[in-house]
Formats: structure tokens, C-alpha cells, sequence
């Protein structure tokens, strides 16, 4: 026995490793989740690698039919075999097919089998009866000696109900959940025999190329021993203001009102890191890259130049785009190819397109934060203050007890003036200034004042 890739990017990443040869998953959803596409995809990546591969389609369709619908893929390999089987003549004669089955593979001896999909088989049989069909297929199934595929159009709460489950080795569950903003795609790992499989619901989706699978966070919480130096934010006085600078590996959040220069900050972190030898990624829910750049310029920073050098760079996903654990691939892919050592994530209320529950999104943002920490870089996050009035001990953000350091920017009216206004409202293992301080952006960025009032 060993373990073979699916082929599929993600997938082998969530199963642990791969499939081990022989085995038997089962593959179920419903209508629409990809089940198919998912085992064919499969199979056709063996196909390319010189294994065999064989796909028993049961259908109405004639084999041509079936290899004109997938030559819309780009994975599709004309070097599958296909057999197709009519779904009505399973339905009624499912020992006749096993038998046409069995002296296919025999003939054939191919490394991967897909049987798509079982839900027909002896559909109108009584129960008693369609539990012995399965039992006679797993048991020739034992025989094939090859990773074996069986699809099946079936709702999660009915999987543990069919026997089907019983004869596997490995369940994997594909859903989509049609929203508002278009379909939402998750697999999770149901029943696997091995015990390094990633648990929980991942995302992915389906193009032309195929399906992608992107893994959910799964952050160990590894200690940091060695003792952690102080990095520059890159803003005047800061460091005088924090006691030395935020330190290597922190979180920062900056939380505060519209216009209050919260995306400066972040700006001023990055491009003073990628100055002075620290990558850093842009992560932005908002402005786009021109946006950005023009903002940058606006006060004084080259954030275009740093660019065109990689030490910088800017991933920009549209609200409506947001896939929470693709993103996180996608991030730890620009992280890993530039070398980043600081991360700007603007602004985080982009995650409530992705998260209903304020739990959900809470948990989300913590591994994040903790998927920083492990991957060596600095971290500041953007996010709104929905707090009202003026009072500036006050910021309701749901995550700010995740943060090392919180930062609360605000409008205020002093001698009747509108001022902005900055307070430090905690540094973990650090002390800090504990007046209310006032700031200026200029065309030469972020200008820190002097301090306005005790608080």
C-alpha cells in the first residue's frame, strides 16, 4: 500500500497526503457540487502521470456525448477509457452490469476507477436487496486491486444512513450553497483511514481548468522562544510613543472613524519595512492597486517603486469576491515567493461578506493571526470603529481582544476644531504613552503632534 496524489491542487493537502492504493472513497453531494468533475479530474491527471484509468459513466448519454462534455475542460485526457452503462438497464439489472463490470476491469487492470454515480443502481430494488448488490460490489471492488471513485447524489444527513458507508474506506462531501452574491463551494473529509487528514470545511471552485481546492487555516500555535526584537512602524515619534517600537512578529490593529487616516498607517508600516529590507504584502478589500498607489503618493510614500523592486505586493479582492480560504492561499503564496516579513490587511469588515456569524469570522481572523506569527511576519490590521461619540476609551470591534497592540483613531472637537486624534489603548508586554495624542497627514505622511489631554 501507498499513498498516491489525487492530482487535484489542495486536495491531497486536506486528505493528508493523498489516497492509498488500493482504497475506496466514496464521493458524495448534491446536485450540482462537483462530485463528478472532482473523480474525473482525478483520473485524468493519472492518466498523464502513465497510469490507467477507467470511468464508468451511468447515463443516458452515448460515450461520445460523454467525452464532448468533458473536452471542455482543459484537464480532460483523450487516454481515459470510458464505458458507459444505460441507467435504466442499471436500475433494473444491477448484477448484469456488475458482471459486464468486473470483465471490463479485468481485461482493462487500470490504476483508478471512477463509478459515477451508485445512487441508480437497483434504484427500484427493495432496500434488503440494494444492501446485497453493495456488498457483492465491494466485494469485487476488493479484487480491482486500484484507488476506486464511487459517486453518490446524497444529502450529508443521509450518508451515514446508506450502506454504502459501511464498505469505503474514505467519504468525502462536496455542497453548494447558492447565495445572493452567487455559489458558495465547500468538501470536508467525512471518513478517511488515515488519521492525517485536515478536519473542518474548505472552499473551492470550479473554472474550465477544474476544480481548486483551497485548505481552511489550520494554525499551530508554535512558541516563539527566542526573545523578539522591536521593528520600526515607520512613523514619526512612534517608537518614542511605544516605548521602542511595535515588536517582530505582533499584531497590530488600527481601528478608528472614516478619515481618519487608518490606510496611511498601514501604508507608512509597509513601505517603511520594504525600505529597509522587510517585504511586506498588501491585502486590500477596498482600494485597488491604482487606488493605492495614488493614496501612497498623495503622502510622500513610492509604494509603485517598491513594487517594480517585489518588495512589495498588493492582492486586491473586491468585497463581493472575498473566499475566505482561498485568500489565505493566495497570501501565503505571495508571502512565500517574495519573502515577506510584514502584512497589511485593509480593511477586515470585508470578511462580514464572508462570515454571518460574528463567531465565525472572529475564529477566522485569529488563526490568520496566528498563521502570521508562524509564517515570521509583523502584522497590522485596518478595521472601522462603530462606537459612537466621543468617547475615546471606547472601540467596538469584535476582534480587538485578538491584537497585540490597538491603536484608536478619531475625530475630535477641540477648541472648536476638528483634530485628529490618536491613543494607544493597549501594547502587550510593552509600555506606552498614555495621553490622547494629535496627528496631521500632510503630503510628507503621517505628522504626530503634540498631546492633547490626559484619558
Amino acid at each position: 500500500m501507498e499513498n498516491r496524489s489525487t492530482g487535484i491542487p489542495g486536495f491531497d493537502e486536506i486528505l493528508g497526503g493523498g489516497l492509498t492504493a488500493p482504497s475506496t472513497t466514496l464521493i458524495a453531494g448534491n446536485p450540482g457540487s462537483g462530485r463528478t468533475i472532482l473523480g474525473i479530474q482525478s483520473l485524468c491527471e493519472a492518466v498523464k502521470n502513465g497510469e490507467k484509468a477507467l470511468y464508468i459513466c451511468i447515463t443516458t448519454k452515448s460515450e461520445n456525448g460523454v467525452r464532448e462534455g468533458l473536452s471542455n475542460y482543459s484537464f480532460y485526457e483523450e487516454g481515459l477509457d470510458i464505458r458507459v452503462f444505460n441507467i435504466s438497464s442499471v436500475e433494473r439489472d444491477p448484477l448484469t452490469m456488475l458482471v459486464e463490470l468486473g470483465n471490463v476491469v479485468a481485461s482493462l487492470k487500470p490504476d483508478r476507477i471512477l463509478v459515477d454515480s451508485v445512487t441508480p443502481i437497483g434504484f427500484g430494488f427493495p432496500e434488503a436487496e440494494r444492501r446485497r448488490f453493495i456488498y457483492s460490489l465491494s466485494s469485487a471492488i476488493g479484487e480491482w486491486n486500484a484507488i476506486v471513485y464511487l459517486t453518490g447524489t446524497m444529502a450529508e444527513a443521509d450518508v451515514w444512513r446508506s450502506v454504502i458507508s459501511d464498505v469505503v474506506e474514505g467519504i468525502v462531501y462536496l455542497s453548494q450553497n447558492i447565495q445572493r452574491r452567487g455559489s458558495r463551494r465547500s468538501i470536508k473529509i467525512m471518513k478517511m483511514n488515515n488519521s492525517d487528514y485536515m478536519e473542518g470545511e474548505h472552499t473551492f471552485d470550479i473554472s474550465s481548468e477544474g476544480i481548486a481546492i483551497y485548505p481552511r487555516i489550520n494554525a499551530l500555535n508554535l512558541d516563539h522562544t527566542s526573545e523578539l526584537k522591536r521593528i520600526d512602524a515607520g512613523i514619526t515619534k512612534f517608537n518614542e510613543l511605544s516605548r521602542g517600537g511595535l515588536f517582530e512578529l505582533s499584531s497590530t490593529l488600527i481601528a478608528g472613524n472614516t478619515g481618519t487616516g487608518k490606510t496611511s498607517f498601514g501604508l507608512h508600516f509597509i513601505v517603511y519595512g520594504a525600505m529597509n529590507g522587510e517585504p511586506g504584502i498588501i491585502s486590500s478589500f477596498e482600494d485597488n492597486p491604482t487606488e493605492l498607489r495614488r493614496y501612497a503618493a498623495s503622502i510622500g510614500l513610492e509604494l509603485e517603486e517598491l513594487e517594480q523592486k517585489n518588495l512589495i505586493r498588493i492582492i486586491y479582492t473586491p468585497p463581493s469576491d472575498i473566499n475566505s480560504c482561498k485568500h489565505t492561499v493566495e497570501l501565503r503564496k505571495n508571502i512565500e515567493e517574495i519573502g515577506a516579513k510584514r502584512v497589511l490587511l485593509d480593511d477586515i469588515s470585508g470578511f462580514d461578506y464572508v462570515f454571518e456569524e460574528p463567531v465565525a469570522k472572529r475564529e477566522h481572523i485569529a488563526n490568520l493571526l496566528r498563521f502570521f506569527k508562524n509564517m515570521g511576519l509583523t502584522s497590522m490590521l485596518i478595521s472601522g470603529n462603530r462606537a459612537a461619540g466621543n468617547n475615546v476609551l471606547v472601540a467596538e470591534i469584535p476582534v480587538s481582544s485578538l491584537a497585540d497592540v490597538l491603536i484608536l483613531l478619531k475625530h475630535a472637537e477641540i477648541d472648536k476644531e476638528i483634530r485628529k486624534t490618536m491613543s494607544i489603548l493597549k501594547m502587550h508586554g510593552s509600555d506606552h504613552e498614555k495621553h490622547l495624542i494629535g496627528y496631521d497627514i500632510t503630503s510628507e505622511g503621517i505628522q504626530i503632534g503634540e498631546f492633547l489631554k490626559d484619558i
